[in-house]
């Protein structure tokens, strides 16, 4: 699965359960089960058996920039918003440790973390190329009921703890 969809589930996992003991193992859990789920993502796409592709790369890179600036726009103001910070970082950890540079590699074979990778790499349900509208479709459901969660209940503008009111808004 891609890297967005890990991002945002976390930080609804955050938003929802509001403590960092149960928010992050939580979410840390959560990146099995959403891997579990049909998914396509950036290798099946543009990766090769022998290593990491430019286009791959570009897509990885593209996508945590996507997924991190979501995140820390939703969690702007949100009462929750370290637990939801950590808990996207949690549902995201285990991609970055498996497959970054340059400590992947590493993690893949050192023997206390290979059973953890290949464990990870054996419970994903990645999709072939040709079946991407299934795969685009489950990664779209995870970041629509994410951003659902976020968004609800969130605080407006004018209603942020501890807020300056602006030069607009009619003094108390």
């Amino acid at each position: 699965m891609l890297g967005t969809p890990h991002l945002l589930a976390g930080a609804a996992i955050g938003k929802v359960l509001r403590r960092p003991w149960l928010a992050w193992p939580a979410a840390f859990l959560s990146h099995f089960l959403l891997d579990y789920a049909p998914h396509l993502d950036s290798h099946a796409l543009f990766g090769r058996p022998t290593g990491v592709t430019g286009p791959e790369a570009a897509m990885g890179i593209i996508d945590g920039v996507v997924g991190i600036g979501l995140v820390l726009w939703l969690a702007r103001g949100q009462p929750a918003r370290r637990v939801m910070l950590g808990a996207a970082t949690f549902a995201i950890v285990m991609d970055v440790l498996d497959n970054a540079l340059p400590w992947g590699a590493w993690f893949r074979v050192w023997p206390r973390t290979a059973w953890l990778s290949a464990f990870h790499h054996g419970f994903q349900h990645n999709l072939a190329p040709a079946h991407w509208p299934l795969g685009v479709v489950t990664q779209m459901t995870v970041v629509a009921l994410a951003l659902w969660v976020c968004l609800r209940g969130r605080a407006t503008p004018a209603e942020h703890p501890g807020r300056r009111p602006s030069r607009e808004e009619p003094q108390p």
